[in-house]
């Protein structure tokens, strides 16, 4: 633990008129820290304590302001006295937390004798977060602690000197996450024109996880690929937090769009500009943690891109495609984009043996049985292993757009049939025998039922074994996985006889509450809130979701209100319905922390 600052001394009583105070005035330097402000007007007092008078007969505002190094984990103290009774225009502000235009800071004292956390932004009135007990400042000296926890959450504790242990003022949590927020600390004494008042500050300590951050994280970067032009992919060896993370690169700029699949610790990173091969970048990452340790992973690096067609010597011309009927199968298709997105098929090899596509062709199958222009896949020359995938689209840029990409390398962009919004066959067959190895007759009524709005839901196959044109056998793909799963398994996967399991909500080391769930079979629709012991609902975390055969729901902790729910024993109920009419029910108690 790295203490930033500290001032020791004893808490002694203080007088009105200290004598032979210690000036400060020529220095920025305050017991070994660097600080800056009004340095002139604040003394050191005989007795060790950070000391302000005010100037008789007049009213203003005097300050002293030290840096703090970013961390989502930070903690403020402090021990403050007033020899005079404070007002909401004559109190002391120690302000902590900045981001844009929005301060976070503690104020001493006002008409109540509070100590309270408030939020102000630009010229607007300050917003009440945390509201102290009233009177505290009748004492001679309270001991101030403020805590930031995992970069979102706030608790104010005071302590007067009658007291052994602190008292929890309450809590608040940030709705939004900054992208550059800025710790200090700033002692500002407010002071009127009608009295004068001498502010006391005592025991100043700021504690960060910096130092264990600087050794390194769990979490290391493995590989970088280059997807598109204009988007990268990093693979970790560990999961990764990017709730707070930036991604720029010199002369490019800042990332617009980053996506991350927790399963197999890839990030996805999108520019507004292109990339050009062969040109050298500087590439560096903000804010990005280990999820595991909370530490920060320090990552910057010069980057380059080849073409690697360029780069391969006697490429192996590929054979036709010997692949028999049912080898090679639509497995998913995505006919009604969202808006600027890409229409695209996926196919999936579900042999035991690698499948050249050579020779094979997409065609949509006319009312009179007979096949529209072919699309041929001639251009895809590596094989397609068994149990992989090969993602087909005229813009593979308009499909990395909206979707999460795992395997950059099984996206073709090539030219594919139109697909109909409604319905259509297609036909993947040889050509030069027109040998049909999959067809398929989907229509948009093979969506799950309650889905109205089909626009950018992609169309996943069930069980590859299964009949293709069985329309049990396809349903929509699920919200958690973004609503499609291009090149890789797909969110409605059947995986043999598996039992139905749900495993009670825990706390994850980013302060988030996890429920992995599997389920016996697709097509299970939920709903899932949280009750009080007397019966209340307080969080609702599903409302009628599609969920896919296993997954995991992701509960920030809050309730229908925004706020954090307090730390008590609460129940999770959760009811889970297909269109068949199954119906499993899961009710438990779980204590929230």
């Amino acid at each position: 633990m790295k203490h930033i600052l500290l001032f020791f001394s004893l808490l002694l009583p203080f007088c009105t008129f200290p004598q032979s105070n210690q000036s400060l005035s020529g220095t920025k330097s305050i017991y070994g820290h660097s600080w800056e402000g009004d340095i002139d007007l604040f003394t050191i007092s005989e007795t060790g304590q950070l000391q302000f008078t005010s100037p008789q007969g007049e009213a203003g505002e005097a300050f002293l302001l030290t840096s703090v190094p970013y961390n989502k984990d930070l903690t403020w103290e402090l021990d403050a006295g007033l020899d005079f009774k404070s007002t909401n225009s004559n109190n002391l502000r120690v302000f902590v937390y900045k981001d844009d235009e929005i301060l976070y800071y503690i104020q001493v004292g006002n008409n109540k004798g509070q100590v309270s956390f408030y939020t102000k932004e630009g010229e607007r009135a300050a917003k009440l977060c945390i509201k102290g007990r009233e009177h505290i400042m009748s004492d001679s000296f309270v001991s101030i602690r403020l805590t930031l926890e995992k970069g979102e959450q706030w608790t104010l504790y005071t302590r007067t000197s009658t007291e052994s242990t602190y008292y929890n003022e309450g809590s608040f949590t940030m709705t939004y996450m900054p992208y550059k927020p800025k710790t200090f600390m700033q002692l500002t004494c407010r002071y009127v024109k009608s009295r004068i008042s001498c502010f006391y500050i005592d025991n100043i300590n700021i504690e960060t996880h910096a130092e264990e951050i600087d050794k390194g994280a769990v979490a290391e970067l493995s590989d970088i690929r280059q997807i598109s032009p204009y988007e990268l992919q990093f693979i970790f060896t560990a999961p990764v937090d990017i709730s707070k993370a930036n991604c720029r690169i010199e002369g490019i700029g800042e990332a617009n769009r980053i996506s991350y699949n927790n399963d197999t610790f890839v990030v996805n990173v999108r520019f507004n500009k292109k990339l050009e091969e062969e040109q050298e970048y500087y590439l560096e990452w903000d804010y990005l943690y280990d999820m595991d340790s909370g530490k920060l992973i320090d990552l910057a690096l010069e980057i380059s891109f080849e073409n690697d067609d360029e780069n391969t010597e006697n490429p192996q011309e590929p054979t036709d495609s010997d692949a028999k009927p049912g080898e090679l199968i639509f497995n998913e298709l995505l006919p009604n984009p969202f808006t600027g997105g890409s229409e695209y098929i996926e196919l999936y090899n579900c042999s035991e043996r690698n499948l050249s596509l050579k020779g094979l062709a997409i065609a949509v199958r006319k009312a009179d049985g007979s096949l529209q222009k072919p699309y041929p896949l001639s251009e895809i020359t590596p094989p397609l292993k068994a149990g992989g995938y090969a993602l087909l689209s005229k813009d593979i840029r308009n499909v990395s757009k909206f979707y999460f990409i795992a395997s950059p390398e099984v996206l073709f962009e090539l030219k594919i049939p139109v697909l109909a919004n409604t319905s259509s066959t297609l036909v993947l067959f040889r050509m030069k025998d027109e040998v049909v190895i999959d067809e398929v007759n989907y229509s948009s009524q093979w969506h799950a039922s309650p889905t109205k709005d089909l626009k950018g839901i992609a169309l996943e196959r069930i069980d590859p074994n299964g009949d293709t044109q069985d329309a049990s056998g396809w349903t929509s793909a699920t919200a958690i996985a973004g609503y499609g799963t291009p090149g890789y398994q797909n969110s409605q996967y059947k995986q043999g006889n598996i039992d139905t399991h749900i495993e009670p909500p825990v706390l994850t080391p980013d302060g988030l509450y996890q429920i992995i769930y599997q389920l016996n079979q697709p097509g299970y629709y939920c709903k899932a809130h949280i009750y009080n012991l007397n019966g209340y609902r307080v969080a609702e975390i599903a409302n009628n979701e599609l969920l896919g055969t296993a997954g995991k729901f992701l509960w920030d902790g809050k309730g229908i209100d925004g706020l954090r729910i307090p730390t008590g024993l609460y129940i999770i109920n959760m009811e889970l319905y297909n269109d068949n009419g199954a119906k499993i029910r899961y009710k438990k108690p779980f204590l929230i922390r």
